[in-house]
């Protein structure tokens, strides 16, 4: 290929790329501008795509004392919940995919390429057939309305990406170094901790963002199992502007934004390694 051929390829490409990006996040991009505008003119046609008269309203409205939102959606305690439920599981998936992926990567055991590769067909199995059974499991033990059920069963689910993430990344590292720390007097524990999981940094922090943010906006099992408003979050919060309150965007925005903020400042700072993580697991997956 010329070098014109070249550059007109990916020219196109670069085209292509802003025409579907700018499709997707328009919608986005509005609902989020939504928010910083009053009812009365996102009510007036036709609708600016830019707030004429910027405003906090729909935000304070959220979380002032006495109005209707904050009456009917308590959303510190959504948030909170939303934190708490995401946090501990991302803790437990990382901590028992860093041991279980160490064993994948650097212990041969009869199945082990077998059962890696089963892990990740685990993925394939779409969360709605698994609904009614994760109900009726989830009430059996006793945990249907409860954070710590929440907690559990997003650890369930996100456990074997994570492994399979995490052992992908180890594999990478050289065993060597690993044999020089035993070498000089370190246990295969104190080698994994010490010398292994550093190096992998990449893949721990790539699959923590990965089940992080599914932790956070994970809306079906939760609207399933959650009840009470004492344990509601924060995606099931905003799907009850449409059952409490006539749908006002403004409010809408404001919340979606608010639950959309976590994420970003999870990808702005750990974007580096997100990318250097998928591709240790494209590379050696």
């Amino acid at each position: 290929m010329s070098r014109g051929n070249h550059l007109l390829f990916w020219t196109m490409m670069s085209v292509i790329g802003a025409v579907i990006a700018i499709y997707v996040l328009f919608p986005i991009f509005w609902l989020m501008l939504a928010g910083f505008k009053s009812a009365d003119e996102l009510a007036r046609l036709p609708v600016s795509f830019w707030p004429s008269e910027p405003t906090l309203q729909a935000y304070t409205d959220l979380f002032a004392p006495g109005t209707q939102s904050a009456q009917l959606l308590d959303w510190p305690r959504l948030i909170s919940n939303s934190f708490i439920v995401a946090v501990s599981s991302t803790v437990i998936v990382v901590f028992f995919g860093a041991i279980a992926g160490y064993a994948f990567s650097r212990l041969s055991f009869p199945g082990r390429d077998l059962i890696l590769g089963g892990l990740l067909v685990s993925r394939m199995f779409q969360g709605a057939a698994l609904l009614l059974p994760t109900f009726r499991l989830m009430n059996a033990l006793g945990l249907e309305d409860s954070l710590l059920g929440l907690i559990i069963l997003y650890s369930a689910f996100g456990l074997p990406f994570a492994t399979w993430i995490i052992a992908s990344g180890l594999r990478e590292i050289p065993v060597e170094l690993e044999e020089a720390a035993m070498i000089d007097g370190a246990s295969r524990l104190q080698s994994m901790v010490i010398v292994v999981l550093p190096l992998a940094t990449p893949a721990l922090i790539t699959a923590a963002m990965w089940h992080f943010v599914g932790a956070w906006s994970e809306f079906a099992f939760a609207s399933i199992l959650i009840e009470s408003s004492r344990n509601t979050t924060v995606t099931i919060g905003l799907a009850s502007f449409v059952d409490y309150f006539t749908l006002e965007f403004n409010r809408v925005g404001a919340a979606a934004t608010i639950i959309a903020l976590p994420v970003l400042v999870v990808f702005f700072f750990g974007q580096r390694y997100f990318t250097r993580g998928l591709l240790q697991g494209a590379v050696k997956g």
